[in-house]
């Protein structure tokens, strides 16, 4: 008997993935161990989705456009995760302020009924979720061959590792300061230009092969 699978369950799917990646860049980045890690791991202790995502956005390794798209993808996540309400995409953007933004992922001209076919809006989450998952696997990459960063990186990467070794409940408490003083640090962090410019040939690669790829199935629809 086949099984079929729910909006939820896709969007969680992908989600867990994501979340495994983003761990696995983060234990790099911070030189931790990530199997032992209490904010990376798997105990309930460990950092949210959004905190991890936060936590790169900080770090400066994610173009803004891309971190847009990550916090567009947590804001998902998120709905389908605890809400039950939300168990379409098109109840999902009843209040998701982006929802032309995402929809454009799947076409470029954004009809009214566009905005009520959820199978648009599966293929633009489809999309979304190609593009990031594409971004993560970069730059692990990427970060797995780049051993040595700027000081002002390495500075940032120092303070953030000696926050995660505070117990659970001093470091809640004192997060707020936490962030004051590292936001000088990170001020002064620059973007690697290199990786963005690499970043950004690949995704264009990517992106061509999907566009091939969606255009060939939609002609074998019109086909039959």
């Amino acid at each position: 008997m086949e099984i079929i699978e729910t909006t939820r369950a896709k969007v969680i799917e992908k989600a867990v993935g994501f979340e495994e990646l983003i761990s696995q860049l983060l234990s790099m980045l911070l030189e931790v161990d990530k199997n032992e890690s209490l904010s990376f791991g798997h105990k309930n202790i460990a950092l949210s989705f959004n905190a991890k995502i936060n936590l790169l956005i900080d770090l400066k390794f994610i173009p803004k456009e891309t971190a847009k798209d990550f916090q567009l993808f947590a804001e998902i996540r998120n709905k389908f995760a605890h809400v039950l309400y939300f168990d379409s995409f098109v109840k999902c953007f009843e209040i998701i302020e982006r929802r032309d933004y995402f929809l454009k992922k799947a076409s470029d001209n954004i009809s009214q009924i566009d905005k009520n076919d959820e199978a648009v809006y599966l293929t633009a989450f489809e999309l979304l979720s190609f593009e990031l998952s594409t971004w993560l696997r970069v730059t692990l990459k990427m970060i797995s061959n780049k051993k040595s960063q700027d000081l002002n990186k390495t500075g940032a990467i120092e303070m953030i590792r000696g926050f995660m070794q505070y117990d659970p409940a001093k470091r809640k408490k004192e997060l707020e300061s936490f962030l004051k003083t590292i936001q000088p640090v990170i001020d002064k962090i620059i973007p690697d230009e290199e990786f963005l410019e690499e970043y950004q040939r690949l995704l264009k690669e990517a992106r061509t092969s999907s566009k091939r790829k969606m255009s060939s199935t939609a002609n074998r629809g019109v086909a039959h």
